[in-house]
């Protein structure tokens, strides 16, 4: 993910791009349970070009974390890319992709993804964290719209 695009003043476009639509199923409270239980809260932001999550959670190894994250549709990969930021200091990025049939991913670096299904009325999001050698089956109930 390009860390600026200043070079495409010119031809930024004035609505968000369709593919970060498909992400509005997010927006709301959710509260996840699994390996990384805690809570998650999605709003659009900046004329509906990112889509913000805020987030607190504890990690398999027990640490508690809060952040955010901004999602955007990126121009140079052609693909919804995020930057995560976390208060242990971490930032990283991400790519999401929502498929037609409900499926939802997730992957930072080539082997750390996650795969899940939204379920018929939206309100549950089921699936798995995988990377080498571990990962954790999670679900997302939506507590608030």
């Amino acid at each position: 993910m390009a860390d600026n695009n200043n070079y495409r003043v010119a031809e930024l476009p004035l609505t968000p791009h369709p593919e970060l639509k498909k992400c509005g199923h997010l927006i709301g409270s959710w509260r996840n349970e699994g390996g990384a239980p805690g809570t998650s809260t999605y709003k659009w932001g900046l004329g509906g070009h990112f889509l913000i999550q805020q987030f607190e959670t504890e990690t398999p190894r027990g640490r508690r974390l809060s952040g955010v994250e901004y999602i955007t549709w990126d121009q140079d990969t052609q693909s919804l890319r995020s930057h995560l930021m976390a208060d242990d200091g971490s930032n990283f990025t991400y790519t999401h992709q929502v498929d037609n049939d409900g499926t939802v991913w997730s992957w930072f670096g080539a082997d750390n993804f996650f795969k899940g299904k939204i379920n018929e009325d939206g309100k549950t999001i089921t699936g798995r964290w995988q990377w080498p050698g571990g990962g954790f089956d999670a679900t997302s109930t939506r507590v608030s719209d």
